[in-house]
């Protein structure tokens, strides 16, 4: 195959690869298609997506040879610098890259030219990432609010639409506490629920599947103690007796369902999940409801909204990075800080430091630097 020939299906070919290896071994052994099984959950769709359309990009519409050398690259990253962000030239170079490195052997994303290139163009052309709106406590409160009443109001209607209210407060609730991505909030299944309702407060500990920084796929797990107010854990478990009517979560036909599924317009839950693009257009329908409905939001939460939030307000309430970034999820402080609203503004903070140590000596010159002491005295 030549360098400008069709690589369209090597991709392919490439996740045929370890199947074909281990059919060769036993091809007809009874254990097969579940081999296949764990072979396909190895794989990330979203990284085979976003590899396919990486290489679609340079070779359909760059139109650049392929496989390609690291000037070819470097070209193509030139090519684009200053019309596409600096982080999408990032991704390519790198699945491209990776690409390479499985199908050849080499990698020209690892030359020092394309390095070389890619840090000349981040000096010229990089500017702040944009970051999703924080959502904050009190929006949170609202919309919630808002939700849990259309579902009390609507409940036992022959319109069992009320559902959809009930699955949305508490997927608003799981995604904000938990500080989740979408994709990690669509993988959850009634499997990785471990609820505690003997423990005072109750406890909820959510296995959660799939991550983007977890490439090992062990999973991570995460226990939340009951809260005073906005709790995920009872807003669940209110959720999945209106979905299953009071069935046993734990019986074989149940417990593998997603947590999260699609309502349909007559209150019907489908056994399939939701997609993790779908999570931003059922964000926005609740907060565009609810805006109708009186409430006071403020425009363009996404589902990483969720993520921001929390992570604002635990920071707000005094907790660590480590805290934060085993909380969240987060390997690398870099990346935990993208997230969070910047805390500290240190100019603000001395000068407001020294003028209340100005105003604190101003009072004591005056006479009224001890005014409990003074008091206590003259009673006494």
């Amino acid at each position: 195959m030549t360098r400008n020939g069709s690589y369209e299906s090597q991709g392919n070919e490439r996740k045929r690869g370890l199947e074909d290896e281990s059919l060769s071994h036993s091809p007809g052994h009874p254990d097969q298609s579940k081999l296949t099984k764990y072979l396909e959950a190895a794989r990330s769709t979203n990284t085979e997506l976003a590899t396919a359309n990486a290489i679609k990009h340079y070779r359909e519409v760059y139109k650049g040879p392929f496989p390609c050398t690291p000037h070819d690259l470097s070209l193509y990253l030139s090519h684009y610098a200053g019309t596409l962000k600096v982080a999408t030239l990032e991704q390519r170079r790198s699945l491209i890259g990776k690409w390479h490195e499985e199908m050849t052997g080499s990698n020209p994303n690892k030359s020092k030219l394309v390095l070389e290139t890619m840090r000349g163009i981040r000096k010229f052309h990089n500017a702040s990432q944009k970051q999703a709106n924080a959502l904050p406590l009190d929006t949170l409160r609202e919309t919630v609010s808002f939700l849990a009443d259309k579902r009390n109001r609507q409940e036992g209607a022959a319109n069992r639409e009320w559902r959809r209210y009930s699955r949305d407060r508490a997927m608003l609730l799981t995604a904000f506490w938990f500080g989740l991505r979408g994709s990690e909030l669509v993988n959850i299944r009634l499997s990785h629920l471990t609820f505690d309702w003997r423990s005072h407060p109750p406890k909820l500990t959510v296995m959660i599947p799939t991550s983007k920084a977890d490439r090992s796929g062990s999973g991570r797990e995460v226990t939340l103690v009951a809260l005073s107010e906005l709790c995920p854990i009872y807003a669940i478990s209110e959720w999945i007796e209106d979905r299953f009517g009071g069935l046993d979560i734990g019986s074989e036909t149940i417990k593998d369902q997603f947590l999260f599924s699609k309502v349909d317009r007559w209150g019907a839950v489908w056994s399939d999940g939701l997609n993790s693009n779908s999570i931003n257009k059922i964000l926005k329908r609740v907060f565009d409801e609810a805006r109708e409905n009186g409430a006071h939001i403020p425009e363009h939460f996404s589902s990483h909204s969720m993520r921001r939030g929390v992570s604002d307000w635990l920071i707000d309430q005094g907790a660590s990075w480590s805290q934060l970034m085993h909380w969240v999820g987060w390997r690398d402080v870099r990346s935990a800080r993208k997230y969070v609203d910047s805390k500290e503004s240190l100019p603000s903070i001395f000068m407001d430091n020294n003028q209340r140590l100005s105003v604190e000596q101003s009072n004591k010159d005056k006479g009224h630097g001890q005014p409990s002491k003074i008091g206590h005295d003259e009673n006494r």
